[in-house]
């Protein structure tokens, strides 16, 4: 009985160490997060990731959907993705504009890849759209710890 009741015991220990178990057990086996993701609209999500020194990097702004793999056949109006990027990035922090660009690619089956780059001093915005709308958008700094994040 004993025996039983000891690998019962170890088993549950097992499994409450995992660590996909829950947001203390990560940290605990990995760290604290690199990115994180808020819910800043209902149905729109923004998720940051930062730099060594705790300053962020990059922040997506994309719909809210059910699981983490982003739906191909959500979309969000452009005017509220400008209000978002205006509120995380006012332009008064962003520095001085830059020459921006487009991307007119086709990709296939959905011909999703076409987009839009604000290109300022200190940040770019890239929209990415389709033919239904604003897929999402990145907002990336400039810095250079953030450039050797991608190296």
């Amino acid at each position: 009985m004993r025996l039983q009741l000891g690998m019962i015991l170890l088993v549950f220990a097992l499994l409450t160490q995992f660590p996909g178990r829950n947001s203390k057990t990560l940290r605990e086996r990995y760290g604290a997060p690199i990115a994180e993701t808020f819910l800043v609209r209902p149905g729109v999500v923004v998720t940051a990731s930062y730099g060594e020194s705790g300053q962020t990097c990059e922040m997506v702004i994309s719909p809210k959907v059910p699981g983490l793999i982003k739906t191909r056949n959500s979309t969000i109006d452009e005017k509220l993705i400008e209000e978002i990027a205006d509120e995380l990035v006012p332009a008064s922090e962003r520095g001085k504009p830059g020459i921006n660009e487009f991307d007119d690619i086709t990709c296939l089956p959905e011909d999703d890849c076409q987009g839009a780059t604000e290109n300022w001093k200190d940040v770019r915005i890239y929209r990415n759209s389709g033919q239904r709308g604003v897929a999402y958008a990145t907002i990336q700094w400039n810095r250079a710890e953030c450039q050797s994040q991608t190296k």
